[in-house]
């Protein structure tokens, strides 16, 4: 229908067209009134009013209308509580020690919700379903084969920190490489469908983009935690070593911030790819300004990779990861914003009424709302289509309303109220009761799972588990290193066994290539009046500050002189690695104001009847069996060789 009567118009300042004089331009999107001078030069960004939320700013990272974009003002609320219930679960499931129930939560808790806002926002309807499941189930493979491959390079090199002997490329293959190549992989799903659906002559629109890439990436991610965190599951229901500290970040890492800056990035590269420019305009800046944006998320992913392996404390590197999802989200509202401004329009009727779902004015059907200054394609096709169409609204007294009918008030338009079927918003219930069961059943079954492997006990019987006196090469056949003082010396590893050496100014670094990997490095440093206790705690802190420590070695002792040793427990967190226990041993004696170090680190393995010495031992790592004669080959400086 053609409203009655006649509406005020107005030249934009920007665009110069004529458009109904109201809050923003329909046409472009600009505040009409919002400057003193005219402003001749086409709109950029217009950062105080987000296109996909009214009365947000484009730079403030807001969660659900930045991943949710689809959603009107009044519907984003459930899915705002779900994402509270969520994180509360992660809270709970670290603070009780339940691991295999923080990862269902963690995995599943954002895809799941994101699937849900598809159904909710009709933007699923809007794109194939065989589209989406192909995103998704290319984005499932791809995760869990990468967590797969990229685990056979860091087996032996993860939780081993850049203090403790890691060389430069291995910061570059695992702290940057890896974690870039898997966010590569996360979007190819994306680029492959943009690829089969280059010869079709159907129209695109970035949003779309955004939901393929975004789904995609979420996939990924939830496919990559599983994999990842899948050995803590055999390590039984309730972790009762492990620190609450450590859960509550790894969940918050693998619940938070990877699948928001996943979901993100991967949304970002779907705009990119979908972005297309008016016709009759030059737009090409904007297209490289979103496509350098989807960039630069991908590669912060690796920037946040590199801190994870250098071995800071866990708090500020969850406090860093945090910075760079929020960063990555604004960078994701800004394209968004770029991309709803400048792409290509559906057709604009003036003279005829549309809803605005987010203010819900009635307002001229244009590319923005004049009232609010949202762009209409912050809403489904779907959404679009019905409002045009059966529920196109009708001026007040041109019919009686209807069971289903709601007056809105006019904006921009003639008469002051019309009539249209009534605005749905998703309900709590139906959000919390599908989010809710289908995650409950994920956590009950891994719970359930994690019950079953609960690893028993071993038991020692002697014989025949008695073990067998250590043999080895004879300390006097090894190589020994001495620094250009001559303060000390230590046998080290000779060239041809299963060592990888190399040698510093104060010592000596051996990797173990071999079993379980790991690190042992033997060197000095000076004691500056502290005894070996205080030694051994300031090494500790420096190379994993959140470690804890399982005991005391008792009666320690390096190169034969009485000394002070701890064994402790950490596990790293990392955003692309596996998840691991890591063993510490720390054995340090002091003389001559010169402290000797004898470190080791590598993955926990528990001695039992079937791994190990033989008889029991706390140790529990593997180069602890080949450590004893290392350690005791230290001289002093006037010892009497050994």
């Amino acid at each position: 229908m053609t409203a009655a009567g006649t509406v005020s118009t107005t030249d934009c300042p920007r665009c110069e067209a004529a458009v109904p004089d109201g809050n923003f331009c329909g046409v472009c999107g600009c505040g009409l009134h919002r400057d003193t001078k005219p402003n001749r030069s086409p709109i950029w960004l217009r950062p105080m009013v987000f296109t996909a939320a009214p009365g947000q700013g484009v730079l403030q990272p807001r969660l659900t209308s930045s991943l949710f974009p689809h959603l009107p003002g009044r519907s984003r609320k459930p899915f705002l509580v779900v994402l509270i219930v969520a994180v509360l679960g992660l809270m709970a499931s670290a603070i009780l020690r339940l691991p295999a129930i923080g990862i269902a939560i963690a995995a599943l808790s954002l895809p799941l919700l994101f699937v849900l806002y598809l159904r909710a926002s009709g933007a699923g309807a809007d794109i194939a379903r065989g589209t989406l499941v192909l995103a998704a189930l290319m984005g499932t493979v791809l995760g869990v084969g990468w967590v797969l491959v990229s685990a056979q390079f860091v087996v032996r090199t993860y939780g081993v920190p850049m203090t403790v002997g890691l060389a430069l490329h291995h910061l570059v293959q695992e702290g940057f490489l890896i974690p870039t190549v898997g966010m590569v992989l996360m979007v190819i799903p994306t680029a492959i469908i943009r690829l089969l659906a280059a010869g079709r002559a159907e129209p695109r629109e970035s949003l779309d983009g955004f939901v393929i890439g975004a789904l995609a990436a979420l996939a990924f991610g939830a496919a990559a935690t599983l994999t990842r965190l899948a050995p803590q599951i055999n390590t039984g229901l309730i972790a009762h070593a492990r620190p609450v500290k450590s859960l509550v970040v790894e969940v918050v890492l693998c619940g938070v911030t990877v699948p928001i800056s996943a979901a993100a990035a991967g949304g970002m590269v779907g705009i990119a790819l979908w972005f297309t420019r008016p016709p009759d305009t030059h737009r090409d800046r904007v297209r490289a300004v979103i496509v350098f944006l989807a960039a630069a998320a991908l590669l912060i992913h690796g920037a946040v990779g590199a801190v994870d392996i250098i071995g800071m404390s866990q708090l500020i590197m969850l406090t860093l990861h945090l910075v760079m999802t929020v960063a990555v989200l604004v960078m994701l509202r800004i394209v968004l914003q770029l991309a709803l401004l400048h792409e290509q329009h559906d057709p604009i009727r003036p003279d005829q009424p549309l809803l605005c779902t987010h203010c819900e004015h009635v307002v001229p059907d244009m590319a923005f709302c004049a009232a609010c200054g949202v762009a209409t394609r912050a809403s489904s096709q779907r959404s679009r289509r019905r409002r045009r169409g059966v529920a196109r609204p009708e001026a007040a007294g041109a019919r009686e309303p209807g069971a289903s009918d709601r007056i809105y008030p006019g904006f921009a338009l003639p008469d002051g109220e019309y009539i249209a079927p009534a605005l749905h918003s998703p309900r709590m219930r139906w959000l919390l009761s599908r989010w809710g069961v289908v995650l409950a059943a994920a956590s009950a079954s891994l719970a359930g799972l994690a019950l079953v492997l609960t690893p028993k006990l071993a038991h020692y019987t002697c014989p025949p588990d008695c073990g067998k006196p250590p043999t080895g090469t004879p300390v006097m056949a090894l190589p020994r290193f001495q620094p250009a003082d001559g303060g000390f010396s230590v046998a080290y590893p000779p060239p041809g066994t299963a060592y990888a050496v190399t040698t510093a100014a104060n010592g000596v670094t051996a990797r173990y290539i071999a079993g379980d990997g790991g690190v042992m490095q033997l060197f000095s440093e000076p004691a500056n009046g502290r005894s070996a206790p205080e030694v051994t705690r300031a090494i500790l802190k420096r190379t994993y500050p959140d470690a804890t420590v399982a005991y005391q070695i008792p009666n320690a002792m390096v190169g034969y002189q009485p000394g002070y040793g701890e064994v402790a427990d950490d596990w790293p967190q990392n955003s692309t690695a596996g998840y691991s226990r890591v063993r510490v041993v720390i054995m340090v004696a002091v003389k001559n104001d010169l402290a000797l170090v004898a470190f080791g680190t590598g993955p926990y393995h528990a001695f039992g009847p079937d791994f190990g010495p033989g008889p029991p031992s706390g140790a529990n790592l593997e180069l602890a069996q080949d450590m004893a004669k290392y350690v005791n080959s230290f001289n002093w400086k006037g010892d009497p060789d050994r």
